[in-house]
């Protein structure tokens, strides 16, 4: 029988302006990682890298990827593709839902770890920066 967590408000991280909901994960002994990721406009992370593999799959709104200094606009049914150790980021253009699917690594335990440490409004990004470093994601200048 699959393991699955409840979509309950604790299992819900906010982080830079998103929501992501956990539906997959590592500790359920996955090897990817799934988050029902929402962004409100101009969320998103700064470029950052890290050991895993990122895919966006665009569910409703606009979101811009940027992946290895290029840019591209993702609109529902769209998706991209961060290889590991690649620089990247992403700014959502308005009220955008989007799957974030990762490969095996530490964002779940980013998203939890930052979600109840450091404080989001404002958010503090040299915490969020400190985080990151724990957990294997180096931000970029």
């Amino acid at each position: 029988m699959p393991h699955t967590e409840p979509t309950s408000a604790d299992n819900t991280y906010v982080v830079l302006g998103e929501t992501l909901r956990p539906m997959l994960t590592n500790a359920m002994g996955s090897s990817i990682e799934i988050f029902d990721t929402t962004g409100t406009p101009g969320g998103g992370p700064p470029p950052h890298t890290h050991k895993w593999e990122e895919v966006y799959v665009v569910l409703s709104g606009e979101m811009d990827v940027h992946v290895d200094g290029t840019t591209r606009r993702l609109r529902p049914g769209d998706y991209a593709h961060v290889p590991a150790n690649t620089p990247h980021g992403y700014t959502t253009i308005d009220e955008t839902r989007f799957l974030t699917i990762v490969t095996k690594g530490n964002a779940a335990r980013f998203f939890k770890q930052v979600s109840s440490e450091v404080e989001m409004n404002p958010p503090d990004i040299a915490g969020v920066v400190r985080v990151g470093a724990q957990n294997g994601i180096n931000f970029l200048p």
